[in-house]
């Protein structure tokens, strides 16, 4: 019973040592403060800018995670994962400037410097200035409502597992790759800007809740015709009758308020890339 015991307690104490490191590093990284580039951008206040932010808002994906007025949601809610919550814009904007508002869209950061979960920012590093500022203009008019989400983002023991891991990576970068003005080659803006928050270009990768494949944008791309493809962006409908999950709930949420002619320059790009990539085949 003696050397019972003994386990029992040496397997108590590798437990609790194995919970403190589990916490005490998830904690430091979650806490860590990240440096970014400077940003200054101007904030429009006419309607027709704020209306193209909001339009802007819906095709970038804004709207589907933060839902469709901004009022916040929850992606996941797991006693083990923890909860993944956009928060509601109306309620989280008052305490950022225009410049943090816009230092977090692009550069994944909340105002004190830590880092935001599951915020594509690697795609939104791309967002022109003046995008972006519609953008920021557009989430200036929403205000708070009763039905807003209150929920926060928060981490399980799994949860923090993966993120002092690595393996569910902090959304704080410090790429600057962003142009003043929307640029006139908008087939590679939006792919850059939208797409790329979900696919890799050239090979497959499992989506972020680990549900299904996304897969490699350029070849799937070229595989469709520009009907199919215009169908596809605004309605999730491919070639078959597979449902298509994401790009479903993708399509349906903000990428059908792509204009045609920005539809068509995704899909030239996309096709010209393949091309590119495959060596011409």
């Amino acid at each position: 019973m003696r050397i019972v015991k003994r386990i029992l307690v040496g397997l108590a104490a590798v437990i609790l040592v194995c919970v403190v490191v589990l916490y005490a590093g998830s904690q430091w990284v979650l806490s860590a403060g990240h440096s970014t580039p400077d940003i200054a951008i101007a904030v429009p206040k006419d309607a027709a800018a704020i209306a193209e932010g909001g339009r802007l808002a819906r095709v970038m994906g804004c709207r589907d995670c933060h839902a469709p007025d901004g009022q916040g949601t929850v992606l996941v809610q797991d006693p083990m994962l923890g909860t993944l919550a956009p928060p509601a814009l109306a309620r989280i904007a008052p305490d950022y400037s225009d410049n943090q508002l816009a230092r977090a869209i692009r550069y994944g950061v909340r105002h004190d410097g830590t880092t935001l979960w599951v915020m594509p920012s690697a795609a939104y590093a791309f967002i022109a200035d003046d995008d972006l500022g519609k953008i920021v203009g557009w989430i200036r008019t929403l205000k708070p409502g009763p039905g807003d989400s209150l929920a926060t983002t928060r981490f399980g023991p799994v949860g923090r597992g993966l993120v002092l891991g690595g393996i569910f990576p902090p959304s704080a970068h410090r790429s600057n790759v962003a142009q003043k003005t929307r640029p006139a080659a908008v087939g590679q803006y939006f792919t850059d800007t939208v797409c790329m928050g979900c696919h890799v270009m050239n090979a497959s990768r499992p989506s972020d809740d680990g549900k299904q494949i996304v897969p490699p944008l350029a070849q799937v791309t070229a595989a469709y015709d520009l009907p199919n493809f215009r169908r596809l962006m605004r309605t999730g409908q491919g070639m078959s009758p597979k449902d298509l999950g994401m790009m479903r709930t993708a399509a349906v949420g903000g990428l059908r308020y792509f204009t045609d002619a920005e539809i068509d320059a995704i899909h030239a790009y996309l096709v010209a890339e393949h091309a590119r990539l495959s060596g011409g085949k």
